[in-house]
């Protein structure tokens, strides 16, 4: 990006409830030790007109790591939202409709693209290991929050960040790396990743922990004449019980209740019996999004949708290029962020802007982070006593599994008094589908509420 200039836009809009507010697009400027431009971020802040400078607000980001802010921006926080009829079905199309929970009333909002995403970029190339790091990221965070509060005379309101699937793992190096003097008062966790490149270890059968989104994924295609959440319950009752002991026996199980567990294991994960039988009750994440509909492939991002394998795919591994969400959704919210920007606010001219990068996830450092983020929210929740903490997930979701936060609660010191939870009939993107970003809206607000 030689030859930056700083892009900024500003304007007053009103929603489609009467509430009147100020929009701002602007890039974020950062410097290394020396002084010189190594990145920039960009930031779209939704702010109440001649507002209360102590009003709370919330930043929010998605994840990858590489990717924008559009999902959260077009799915959940801006004033417009996409709505897709008919989901998870994408036969309908999209279109775009007025955000009904826009959270403008309870708090102010600030969606921000990362160095290498949006329209935001390296300044310097050299500098891609700071900002290309969970630990350069955390920082790069921190510094824009505290710049934009002191840019603003907002230093005393209270601070609420929201991180979905990477952006989770962002949400805990970036508070660790906040001032202690910006009031941090809650966490929103979309989609909840702590354990990728965790430094802790987690002492559980992974077939065990994730038997909940496994059955949630065949009561839907199999068995949708048993109540859901009786289904998912027993099957993680199961879990826990006989097919945790079968596992640790072994061949010394008797042979009688082994046909059971395995009969038991089959109908709850809908999997052929003989590929259990043949892999000791075991099977992997790719097992299963090849096997529960043979000749499918179920997708990581809700496990309601399937890919039908054509002639010449390679229908032996998991793709996400064959992902079915993906292909559905991956260019909708960017497509839609685009058509509201350009209609009602105003672009950077000349600027190529990245969608998603691949390339930056690939090189992300997540071992040269010192903390153990499992562990790490414990620590941020003594720093701050004040700090409140929500989990979001979604039923279907199979690349950060609910029952993944079910076994983290229950093993982590997090004050349940200051800790919410949250899961939602929905996917990874948990406010996609009918009435689900809706809900999770009136979620966050008594969230923001409750820890004033």
């Amino acid at each position: 990006m030689s030859g930056f200039k700083p892009f900024a836009w500003e304007g007053i809009k009103v929603h489609s409830s009467g509430l009147r507010y100020n929009v701002r697009l602007e890039d974020y400027v950062l410097r290394g030790e020396s002084g010189g431009e190594e990145a920039v971020m960009f930031t779209w802040s939704y702010t109440m007109e001649k507002g209360d400078p102590s009003r709370p607000v919330i930043f929010a980001y998605n994840g990858g790591p590489g990717s924008p802010s559009a999902w959260l921006h077009m799915g959940l926080l801006g004033p417009k939202l996409v709505e897709i009829p008919g989901y998870p079905s994408f036969s309908e199309g999209w279109r775009i409709r007025d955000n009904e929970e826009f959270l403008l009333d309870q708090c102010d909002l600030v969606l921000v693209d990362p160095a290498g995403t949006g329209w935001a970029g390296l300044l310097d190339q050299k500098a891609a290991g700071e900002y290309y790091s969970v630990a350069g990221d955390g920082r790069a965070f921190a510094r824009l929050i505290a710049g934009w509060l002191k840019d603003r005379g907002r230093e005393k309101s209270p601070v609420y960040i929201l991180g979905e699937s990477y952006g989770t793992i962002r949400s805990l190096a970036l508070a660790d790396a906040l001032p202690e003097t910006i009031d941090l008062r809650g966490i929103i966790h979309i989609g909840v990743s702590f354990n990728v490149g965790a430094k802790g270890a987690m002492y559980v059968e992974p077939n065990v922990r994730r038997l909940g989104a496994n059955a949630a994924a065949c009561r839907y295609h199999y068995h949708q004449d048993v109540e859901e959440e009786k289904f998912i319950k027993d099957a993680m009752e199961f879990a826990c019980g006989d097919y945790a002991r079968a596992l640790l026996l072994g061949s010394r199980l008797d042979r009688k209740e082994y046909e059971e567990v395995l009969g038991r294991l089959a109908y709850y994960t809908g999997l052929d019996p003989d590929m259990l039988r043949r892999n000791h009750l075991r099977f992997s994440e790719q097992d299963f999004m090849l096997g529960l509909v043979p000749g499918s492939l179920l997708s990581m991002y809700d496990s309601r949708l399937t890919h039908v394998f054509k002639s010449g795919e390679d229908s032996t591994k998991y793709d996400l290029k064959y992902d079915p969400f993906m292909e559905g959704a991956a260019d909708i919210f960017e497509e839609a962020l685009l058509q509201y920007a350009g209609s009602e606010l105003a672009v950077p001219e000349g600027r190529r802007r990245e969608a998603s990068s691949v390339d930056i996830a690939e090189r992300w450092d997540y071992a040269g982070y010192k903390k153990d983020t499992l562990a790490l929210p414990e620590e941020l929740m003594k720093v701050r006593p004040r700090l409140q903490m929500l989990f979001v997930s979604g039923r279907y979701d199979l690349s950060s599994t609910f029952d993944f936060v079910d076994w983290y609660l229950s093993h982590y010191d997090l004050d349940p008094e200051r800790t919410d939870r949250l899961v939602l009939p929905s996917g990874h993107a948990s406010y996609v589908g009918a009435g689900m970003a809706e809900e999770l809206s009136r979620r966050i607000r008594k969230f923001v509420c409750s820890s004033r």
